[in-house]
C-alpha cells in the first residue's frame, strides 16, 4: 500500500521507524517523517519506503497506487523460453523488402471462392505458402542444433505466432507445409488459430514445429528485431504490416514511380547454424515467391 501523509508529528514518528526503514531513509535521501504506512497503527514499514522511493523516482502522480500483477503460468513460460533462446542461439537479423502486388491481386479475385467453401483467405497463409517453398534455398533454415550433428527436417512444420490479447501468444503449428495447397494452409490456419482463441488447442497442435511466422504487423509494427527465435529451431521470419509505399519500378525500360503494396520481411537466424549467404538466399526466395504468384 502507499505511503500516504501522517497527521502524526515527525518526532513521534521517527521513534516508529525500524533499523530498515531508517536505512533506505538514509540511503535514498526520502524523508520518512511526512509519511504513513500500512503497518499496526499506521507503522510505515520496509515494503512502504520501498515503494514511496520507486514512486518517486518514477514521478509517479502522489495519491496514485501502484498494481502488482502476479505471472500467470502462461508468462512465466514465455519469459523463460525467450531468455533461454537468448542465452543459448547468438541471433542475427537481416532484412527484404517485398511487395504484396501479386499476391494482393490474386486474394482478390480468389476470396470469395474460399470464404464460400467456409475457408477465409489471409495473407498469412500465403506466407506460408512461401516459406515452405523458400527452404529449397537453404535447407538449413528448417533444421535443429545438436552438439554434435545438425539435424535438416525433411517436413516443413511451421508454426504461427497466435496473440491472446494480454496473456500473451501460442504457436499452433501447420504441420509439412511443403505438401499442402494454398487452400489446405488457410483451412488449417483457421481452424487452428480459431482455437487457440477459444482455448480449444490440444497438446499436439503445439508441438513439433521446425520453423516459425511471427506476422507481428497485423498490430501496426513496420520492423521487429531480433524477433526470438522459438527454440529449438534455427530461424524465425517476421512480417510487418502491409502498406502502400511509393517505389521505383522499371516500365518500357524506364524508371518510373508506382504506389504499391509493401512489406518489410526478417529472418532472424541461430548463427551458430545459418550464415549471410544462407540466411539471404531464403530471404531472397521468400520474396520471389510472393512476388511472382500467379494470376488466378
Amino acid at each position: 500500500k502507499m505511503a500516504t501523509p501522517a497527521p502524526r508529528p515527525a518526532e513521534a514518528r521517527e521513534l516508529r521507524l525500524s533499523p530498515s526503514v531508517r536505512r533506505l531513509a538514509r540511503e535514498s535521501g526520502v524523508d520518512p517523517s511526512g509519511l504513513t504506512g500500512s503497518g499496526r497503527d499506521g507503522r510505515l514499514t520496509r515494503a512502504d519506503m520501498a515503494d514511496e522511493i520507486a514512486r518517486r523516482r518514477q514521478g509517479a502522480p502522489a495519491g496514485g497506487e501502484n498494481r502488482r500483477v502476479p505471472h500467470d503460468r502462461m508468462r512465466r513460460q514465455i519469459a523463460e523460453h525467450m531468455s533461454r533462446s537468448v542465452s543459448v542461439a547468438p541471433h542475427v537479423t537481416a532484412v527484404f523488402e517485398a511487395d504484396f502486388t501479386a499476391v494482393v491481386a490474386h486474394r482478390e479475385t480468389t476470396k470469395a471462392a474460399f470464404a464460400a467453401a467456409g475457408t477465409p483467405l489471409t495473407f498469412t497463409a500465403y506466407m506460408i505458402f512461401a516459406a515452405a517453398r523458400a527452404m529449397a534455398a537453404a535447407p538449413a533454415v528448417n533444421s535443429r542444433w545438436h552438439d554434435d550433428f545438425l539435424e535438416i527436417f525433411a517436413d516443413v512444420n511451421i508454426g504461427v505466432g497466435t496473440a491472446l490479447g494480454d496473456k500473451g501468444l501460442i504457436v499452433p503449428v501447420i504441420r509439412a507445409a511443403q505438401s499442402l495447397t494454398l487452400e489446405e494452409i488457410a483451412g488449417r490456419l483457421a481452424d487452428l488459430t480459431e482455437r487457440a482463441r477459444t482455448g480449444r488447442l490440444a497438446a499436439a497442435d503445439v508441438q513439433g514445429g521446425t520453423f516459425s511466422i511471427s506476422n507481428h504487423g497485423v498490430s501496426g509494427s513496420l520492423l521487429a528485431a531480433p524477433i526470438i527465435i522459438n527454440q529449438p529451431q534455427s530461424a524465425i521470419l517476421g512480417v510487418g504490416k502491409l502498406e502502400k509505399r511509393v517505389v521505383v519500378r522499371n516500365a518500357a525500360g524506364a524508371d518510373a514511380i508506382q504506389i504499391r503494396p509493401m512489406a518489410y520481411v526478417s529472418l532472424t537466424i541461430d548463427h551458430r547454424i545459418i550464415d549471410a549467404v544462407q540466411t539471404n538466399a531464403w530471404l531472397a526466395r521468400f520474396v520471389q515467391e510472393l512476388e511472382t504468384w500467379p494470376e488466378a
